[in-house]
């Protein structure tokens, strides 16, 4: 099992950092970008990845990019703009494969602007299934998050719901003593966007190592393009082809870009009151 975290400044092998917690929320009306793929094969993502990170105009906080394994990840992320960023314009000219793979960018509302508060996050269960998570929105309430606070390495809203699922995992776990099936672990994730998303904007990538989650409860937030046997999902179409809106306020789940799991509907559609 390998976990790489790449530092963008230094070019080597880097932990996270652990610094003082913050709780403050930026009002706004923009969000940050989410992009994700699944696919049965290793697809060259350069094309459609430059027109994403070109968003970073919007979106200036930090940008992130996770090549998805079985039960690894190759994680790049950095805390500046990718507008500006000379690491990701070189990395996007070498050839980046990926059947699987997260893109974020980053406008910031709860949390500082730090490496450490970069998406995508990471974080392993007791039984070994490494989980990987990008959201977009904000979390305005919510209770069951708040525990984690002492535990993040940074600061967002975002990292807690990743910390929150995976506690949820190892206590259903402990419960039935023993891994999780994916059917398992996809009805823990369920009932956890049932849990957070009251109240609260949350749109979200989540990868287990196997099953590839998205969501949303925004309208006009997230969208998905299905070519064959590959899902490309983005905050906003990336291309000319055939993108449609992700369905509301339902966990779903791929395997290679095939469809596995739908939830249940939760009804907890955010309504955005800000003026824009």
């Amino acid at each position: 099992m390998l976990i790489l975290r790449r530092s963008v400044r230094k070019n080597f092998l880097t932990p996270l950092l652990i610094i003082k917690k913050s709780n403050s929320i930026r009002q706004g009306t923009q969000m940050c970008e989410l992009f994700g793929i699944s696919s049965a094969n290793k697809i060259k993502c350069n094309e459609i990845l430059q027109e994403f990170f070109s968003h970073g105009v919007d979106n200036p906080d930090g940008w992130g990019l996770a090549i998805l394994y079985n039960n690894a990840v190759s994680l790049e992320k950095e805390p500046e703009s990718s507008i500006t960023s000379s690491y990701l314009k070189n990395r996007l000219t070498e050839d980046i494969v990926a059947s699987n793979l997260f893109a974020h960018i980053r406008k910031a509302s709860v949390g500082n602007i730090a490496y450490k508060n970069s998406h995508p996050f990471i974080l392993m269960d007791n039984c070994e299934h490494l989980w990987t998570l990008a959201h977009n929105g904000t979390i305005f309430e919510s209770a069951e998050l708040s525990p984690f606070i002492q535990q993040q390495k940074g600061d967002t809203d975002s990292e807690r719901i990743l910390y929150y699922l995976v506690d949820q995992i190892n206590a259903k776990q402990r419960e039935v003593h023993r891994e999780l099936s994916p059917k398992e672990r996809f009805v823990v994730a369920d009932k956890v966007v049932h849990t957070i998303t009251p109240k609260n904007k949350v749109n979200l990538l989540i990868y287990d190592g196997d099953l590839f989650y998205v969501h949303t409860n925004l309208k006009d937030t997230l969208y998905q393009c299905q070519k064959n046997q590959t899902l490309f999902v983005a905050t906003k179409p990336l291309n000319r082809d055939s993108w449609e809106k992700v369905p509301m306020n339902v966990l779903s789940a791929y395997r290679n870009g095939e469809l596995i799991y739908v939830g249940k509907n939760h009804g907890n559609e955010f309504i955005n009151s800000e003026k824009t």
